[in-house]
């Protein structure tokens, strides 16, 4: 195993950025860099304190344990590993309400440009925190903006009250991210739908409510954390229970359950909007969970940038 797959291993399990692995390594940023692009080796000193850092993330044989390891595995060691710095993260996030404005704009922004939304992050913020009318922007757009980040934040007072992540808060998340847009806000489909440009089959609309039940009672069937909100995701996605909204109402739930395990909330960002559904897809067309499981790794952790030290 070479030298730039420890350092990205190393970086993945910390968090830190080169700039910051190289501080803790004693070297300056343009070695590492070098160690980093394959320019140059660090020296056997150099080695060992590279070693040692992967150590305290329970990396005993570096070369041996990442050869052996998943890309997934080490990514969810990365997850745990920073979620158990990070107890009552909830906690932290309610109490601050400047993080909760950070996190309410960053994934209304992205989650709603996800669906097609043309307002920029600095467009999104002058709605909902100046209440400003953006006359170069649809009035639609406007007030999808402004619903979601009361969606959130009633996803939070709901957690706050100890209220149980079930079909009666998907209903109400949906009647809040649809009101004043849709007369069938807060309802499941009474008709058939489909997934615009998606080759993955919906629920029949009749079976939508038993389907619903049947995924809420399942949930929380896995004690790993996320591999259970992935395959909840994905399924939720399938399901499609609304004829509109649905990957709005499916990210917030997400968050939810990410929250309710004391984890930070999936970040899922506009840019990687094709691979966020190319791992969708896998789940939902041939039971490969593994792509979209990895995804939200990676979303988690963008969370956990947000919400920092």
């Amino acid at each position: 195993m070479n030298i730039k797959d420890k350092l990205k291993t190393l970086q993945l399990l910390s968090g830190k950025t080169q700039a910051e692995l190289a501080l803790l390594l004693g070297v300056t940023t343009l070695a590492f860099s070098n160690w980093w692009n394959g320019k140059s080796l660090p020296r056997k000193n150099a080695l060992r304190k590279i070693d040692g850092a992967l150590l305290k993330y329970g990396i005993s044989d570096s070369v041996k344990s990442i050869k052996n390891e998943s890309g997934l595995s080490i990514q969810k060691r990365a997850v745990f590993s920073i979620a158990k710095k990070h107890r009552n993260i909830f906690k932290k996030i309610i109490s601050r309400t400047d993080l909760v404005d950070e996190l309410s704009l960053q994934i209304t922004y992205n989650s709603n440009a996800i669906e097609g939304s043309t307002l920029t992050r600095e467009d999104a913020k002058n709605v909902i925190f100046e209440n400003k009318v953006l006359g170069n922007k649809t009035l639609i757009e406007q007030l999808e903006a402004k619903n979601h980040d009361k969606a959130f934040r009633y996803l939070l007072k709901s957690l706050e009250n100890k209220e149980q992540v079930g079909e009666l808060l998907v209903k109400k998340l949906h009647k809040i991210l649809l009101a004043g847009i849709r007369d069938d806000a807060g309802m499941y489909r009474s008709d058939a739908v489909r997934i615009v440009g998606s080759y993955v089959p919906t629920a029949n609309h009749i079976k939508v409510p038993d389907l619903m039940k049947k995924l809420f009672t399942e949930k929380f069937a896995e004690k790993d954390t996320l591999n259970r909100v992935s395959r909840f995701h994905a399924n939720f996605e399938k399901i499609h229970p609304f004829a509109d909204g649905n990957g709005r109402v499916g990210r917030l739930l997400m968050i939810g359950i990410l929250l309710y395990s004391d984890m930070a909330p999936a970040i899922i960002t506009k840019k990687r909007r094709p691979e966020y559904y190319k791992a969708l897809q896998q789940a939902q067309l041939h039971e490969n969970f593994n792509p979209i499981e990895n995804f939200i790794c990676e979303a988690v952790l963008e969370g956990y940038k947000i919400i920092g030290e």
